[in-house]
């Protein structure tokens, strides 16, 4: 199975997603770690599972949690650039990918 590899700024987002869980609820940055395990299990058996979002990046929808894990399918594994909830504007969440890729 390729390795999930993590970008800097996704280990922040995740950081933030799950203190500000927490603050709301002591359990809802537990429950949405288990769900992005899942999801990256998922992931893992089929690295192309999701749609292209801004090539050569992909979005995959967390479960329920209104979140969005954007990665890349590289030689070295799956290389995740970020985790933004998908309520945020389209061309703001473009914006911050394209970024992180050096596409624009």
């Amino acid at each position: 199975m390729p390795e999930i590899v993590w970008k800097q700024a996704a280990e922040s987002d995740l950081l933030q997603i799950f203190a500000e869980l927490e603050d709301r609820h002591e359990t809802f940055g537990e429950q949405f770690v288990l769900k992005l395990d899942a999801t990256l299990e998922n992931l893992r058996l089929n690295p192309e599972m999701a749609p292209m979002f801004d090539e050569p990046a992909r979005r995959l929808v967390i479960g329920s949690t209104g979140y969005g894990l954007f990665y890349s399918v590289e030689a070295r594994g799956i290389i995740v650039h970020a985790l933004i909830h998908l309520s945020k504007n389209p061309e703001t969440i473009r914006a911050k990918i394209r970024r992180l890729l050096r596409l624009g």
